[in-house]
This record gives C-alpha cells, sequence and structure tokens, in this order.
C-alpha cells in the first residue's frame, strides 16, 4: 500500500539552501585561532553538534543525518574521530582532507564533485585550502551518531579559551557562566595508550575510499523505465547498493555504513519514474533543476533547484524529470544497507516488456527472451 503525500506535505519536505541555518559554534574547536568564523549546518537530523542552538531543518529520523559546512579560505576543523559513517560531498571550492592522531598518516584535496566515505574511529580534519568559502554536505551514519571525540590537544587549547565538553558531549561555556549539569562529569581526554591503537589508514586506502567525478561508472539501463523514450535517466554507484537494477554495477564503497549515496543524472527533457521504494530517500539537487511529482496521480510537485535537499518517505510514488535546459545531476541517499528494489506501476511495467525488457528473479534488468516462461516481470 503506497502512501498518500499532499501538496503540503511535499513542500514541507523541501528544503531549500535559502532555509539552511548555521551555527558559528557548534564545536569545541570554535574559538581557536585558525578555526575561525565557521559555518555548521544540520539539514536533516542533528548530525553531531555540540551546540543546543543549533538549527535542525528536518528532524524526522532517517537513520542517518543530512548537514553541512562551510568557512573562508585557510579556516581548520580540527583533528576528531567519529564512531559512525561520516561522508563528504564537495560541492565548491577545495579542501585538504587529514588524517591520523595528527594529521600525519595521510593527505587528499578534495574538488568539486568528489565524495569521501571516511572509516570510522580515526582522528579526521579539513582546512578550506580553495579561492572562496566552498561547501561541504556531510552524511552522517545513524540517529544517534554518538557525538565525537576531539585531539587532546585540541581539547586542551579550547579549554583554555573558555569552552569544555561535558560527558554527554554538551557543550559548555565556562567563560560565560554556564556550568556543568547536574549529575554529569567533565568529558576527559582520548587516553594517549588507546591513540596509539587506532587503525591506520593509508593513503592509497583513503583513496579508495574517493569517488571523484572521473570515478562515477554511470549506466544508461540502471532502471526498468530507461529504455522508454523520455526516460533516458542514468545512475552510477557510490557508496553501499542503493536503487540501481544494472546487474553489473558495483559501489566503489561496499563496506555497511547504514545509507546509500548514488549519483542520478537525467539529460535534456528526461525523466525517471514514476516507482517507489520501502526506504527513506534523501535527494541533493547538485547541477541543474529538478521537478519531483509525488502519488499515482501525480498531484503534489515540488521543484528542487542546485543544493536544495528532498526528503521522501518510503512507499510514496516519486518521479524525477529535468526541469532546466542542461543535464541535471541528483543525489539519491537511501536508508540501509540492504540493496533498495524499485517499483514500477503497470503503465510501465507492459510498456517495457514490449520492448523486451524483463525483470529477473533477483530484480535485475534482463532481456524477455532470456526468462524461462514463470517470469515475474510484470508484477
Amino acid at each position: 500500500m503506497s502512501i498518500y503525500l499532499t501538496q503540503e506535505q511535499a513542500e514541507a519536505r523541501h528544503i531549500r539552501k535559502t532555509q539552511y541555518v548555521s551555527c558559528d559554534e557548534a564545536f569545541l574547536d570554535c574559538r581557536l585561532p585558525g578555526s575561525m568564523p565557521k559555518e555548521n549546518y544540520s539539514i536533516i537530523g542533528p548530525g553531531v553538534t555540540q551546540s543546543a542552538s543549533q538549527v535542525v531543518n528536518l528532524k524526522e529520523p532517517h537513520g542517518f543525518n543530512i548537514g553541512a559546512a562551510a568557512m573562508p579560505r585557510g579556516v581548520t576543523n580540527n583533528l576528531h574521530i567519529h564512531f559512525t559513517s561520516e561522508v563528504f560531498i564537495c560541492t565548491r571550492g577545495e579542501w585538504l582532507l587529514r588524517w591520523g592522531p595528527r594529521g600525519e598518516e595521510g593527505e587528499y584535496v578534495l574538488k568539486a564533485g568528489d565524495i569521501v566515505c571516511l572509516p570510522t574511529w580515526i582522528f579526521r580534519g579539513f582546512t578550506n585550502v580553495g579561492p572562496d568559502d566552498g561547501w561541504l554536505f556531510s552524511c552522517l551514519g545513524g540517529d544517534d551518531t554518538g557525538g565525537v571525540i576531539w585531539s587532546p590537544d585540541i581539547m586542551g587549547q579550547a579549554n583554555e579559551t573558555g569552552l569544555y565538553l561535558a560527558e554527554d558531549n554538551q557543550l559548555i561555556d565556562r567563560r560565560a557562566g554556564q556550568l556543568l549539569p547536574l549529575g554529569l562529569k567533565w568529558m576527559a581526554p582520548f587516553p594517549a595508550e588507546e591513540v596509539a591503537r587506532l587503525r591506520k589508514v593509508s593513503p592509497e586506502e583513503m583513496r579508495g575510499r574517493v569517488t571523484t567525478a572521473e570515478d562515477r561508472a554511470f549506466s544508461s539501463h540502471a532502471l526498468l523505465d530507461a529504455c522508454l523514450p523520455g526516460h533516458a535517466s542514468q545512475l552510477a554507484p557510490v557508496i553501499g547498493y542503493g536503487i540501481t537494477q544494472d546487474r553489473n554495477q558495483r559501489p566503489r564503497v561496499q563496506d555497511p555504513q547504514g545509507f546509500s549515496i548514488e549519483w542520478m543524472r537525467l539529460p535534456p527533457g528526461q525523466e525517471a519514474g514514476p516507482f517507489l521504494i520501502s526506504q527513506k530517500m534523501v535527494v541533493i539537487c547538485i547541477r541543474g533543476s529538478v521537478r519531483v511529482a509525488f502519488n499515482e496521480d501525480v498531484s503534489s510537485v515540488v521543484e528542487l533547484q542546485e543544493q536544495d535537499t528532498l526528503s521522501i518517505p518510503g512507499e510514496v510514488w516519486r518521479c524525477f524529470a529535468n526541469a532546466s535546459g542542461g543535464d541535471v545531476e541528483l543525489l539519491l541517499i537511501c536508508a540501509g544497507d540492504e540493496r533498495k528494489r524499485p517499483r514500477f506501476g503497470e503503465t510501465i511495467q507492459v510498456a517495457v516488456g514490449a520492448r523486451g525488457v524483463a525483470l529477473d528473479a533477483s530484480d535485475y534488468l534482463c532481456r524477455t527472451e532470456l526468462m524461462p516462461s514463470t517470469s515475474h516481470w510484470l508484477k
């Protein structure tokens, strides 16, 4: 049974870039020289912000969090550890990523179009080395990310500015007279002996977790309807198993993160769908503009511009249509490590069947004539 989305509900799940609200003191290091000013955004879910003043556009749990960071050239986000997956999606500028207890194990410069999936339990930090304030979207695994562990050196320097952390990861400004909440202790620095036990990541391993524009492997037959006139969508998996129905596609990062990420490209005049999946999906419009129509009767419609974000519940019909003159590029982020299985309506199933396209028993695309008489392409 599909879920009907009203126009009002659809618009409430469309988060325009102009609606993003930054927090300038979201983290422990926000007063350190060379680490300010910087903007932290929590778009879907609270992420790992340590400030009670952080605005979250959509608080509904998705199984992952979507946020963003922007800061002037030369400003640094200092070394810290995450317990769940952290993915950076660079849409503007250049960012020097470094990792290791003191940032000594490796460096990589992220450029526009790059996506990196960082391993958990390693210290990581980044600096804007581009010409302007840049923009990094982030995707963090889980509804509860567990907070952040800062480098002991950074924690000590931050304490000198008056900022401390309670053991529940809450930021306390002692300079402003804030007190430790009753029943809590101060967070202790990460033990030096545990720092020494952390895994080491080589530059070669980290490069394997980066997907650049050149690394994308698009398929023009990734969805059931792609063979139909006006439906020439393309997909390129990045992290985990998303919605592709091309059995030959493999994501560059395959270890479980709690979500999948893949690129969708729509040439001018083309669309994808309508289809539905069981999992929640977040769409980020990276290039161009896209019209998203919901429900079988296409009764609710929103139009995403570049950098806009859209949350789509599971079991909702959706259709993505190019609304601009050039190619449209979207990021599709879906909850769960399992492979997602798009379901199309009977009209599309009949149309593709007439063109000799079928779904095999694993819901991957194949030629109808290759299937036994028990083929289930028409469901």
